[in-house]
């Protein structure tokens, strides 16, 4: 049963079972500004009704996701004509937008199952770092992605993938912007579960899901908000100073020359510090 139809994704049930599916393979299902306002209402509708059990996160074609449209950055950048205070407090509202569906996929009721494949980098990345459970297919890849376009990333990645997976290499992926594959993602612990191809990948995720649809949902639900608990402060605090920090250092010029670089497959070189 289809609960709700966006440009970005589709929001289905079955039953004790929903599932969202990104589903703009073509674009290799990069995220545009629409996506999370519309991704807020479809986990309200999902947390509103008390006979979903387990939400399965999935995306179709040959990459989960490509991160943010790269239209979305230009679209931003257009707005620092204005006057500087107030595109600063646009901004920082504008941040805060983008964090709150990560906050909710993480305090959702029931678990949330990520099934990945091919690409998973930037905010789909952030993505994933608000779900309970992730699984991923042989070919997947993740990366923090926004070092690599000169932005700081301020949606989640740097605040909860400390408590997922090892902080020096936490450290290493987000100062480097290098892929972490499928094996090592397994390796330290972010990924539960790698199995052949996608088509093993959605039945493992919907058998997880059903095996938790089956248990005390009570059980369930006190199970999440304990894990969840002990860093709900740290994370909080964390994205409260991303927020601040990009609000002030999104007008530099290394983000459309980045952006231009990646576009065209070059090179780009910045310009240092001042002393």
């Amino acid at each position: 049963m289809e609960m709700m139809q966006a440009e970005g994704f589709r929001l289905t049930r079955d039953g004790p079972l929903a599932e969202l599916t990104l589903s703009r393979a073509g674009a290799l299902n990069t995220l545009q500004d629409a996506f999370w306002g519309e991704l807020s209402a479809a986990l309200d509708l999902v947390d509103g009704e008390p006979a979903i059990r387990a939400l399965v996160l999935r995306a179709e074609g040959a990459h989960f996701c490509a991160g943010m449209d790269l239209d979305f950055f230009e679209a931003v950048r257009a707005q620092a004509e204005a006057e500087p205070g107030r595109y600063r407090e646009w901004l920082r509202r504008k941040i805060q937008y983008l964090q709150k569906p990560i906050d909710q996929l993480e305090r959702l009721r029931v678990p949330v199952i990520a099934a990945t494949q091919g690409a998973c980098i930037g905010a789909g990345l952030d993505l994933l770092c608000g779900t309970d459970l992730r699984l991923c297919a042989a070919d997947a890849f993740y990366s923090i992605h926004e070092v690599n376009i000169g932005i700081t990333a301020d949606m989640g990645v740097l605040q909860r993938l400390p408590a997922l997976i090892s902080p020096a290499v936490v450290d290493e992926l987000a100062l480097t912007g290098r892929r972490m594959p499928a094996e090592e993602a397994r390796a330290v612990g972010f990924v539960c579960r790698v199995v052949e191809d996608a088509a093993a990948l959605d039945e493992a995720a919907r058998a997880m899901a059903a095996r938790v649809a089956a248990l005390s949902p009570l059980a369930v639900s006190g199970t999440k908000v304990a894990l969840r608990r002990n860093r709900a402060r740290s994370v909080a605090e964390g994205l409260d100073f991303m927020t601040a920090w990009n609000a002030a250092m999104f007008v530099t010029d290394d983000i459309p020359r980045a952006i231009a670089a990646q576009r065209d497959r070059q090179a780009v070189a910045f310009d240092d510090l001042l002393p």
